[in-house]
């Protein structure tokens, strides 16, 4: 399995509103931010790739997804050292 760009985006978009709106989900975000991902989107993270988390106050999380390089043509990303955020 891997992920588009399109799909990481959105995944870590669902995390950050769901964050915002429950403070549990916001410390398991923290804490374990791909079982975060799991528990809303019902997939595990594709091999390769991990996240990570910091709490930015009132402005939310900061969401890093690593092992994401996007592949010339096709827009699909495999696991590499790029990163996004």
């Amino acid at each position: 399995m891997s992920w588009s760009l399109e799909q990481a985006y959105a995944y870590v978009n669902k995390i950050k509103e769901r964050a915002a709106e429950d403070e549990a989900f916001k410390l398991l975000a923290l804490n374990d931010p791909e079982m975060a991902c799991r528990l809303l989107t019902g997939e595990s993270l594709p091999d390769g790739i991990r996240m990570s988390a910091r709490d930015h106050g009132p402005d939310g999380l900061d969401i890093v997804v690593h092992g994401l390089q996007e592949t010339w043509p096709t827009g699909e990303l495999g696991s590499d050292e790029a990163t996004l955020d």
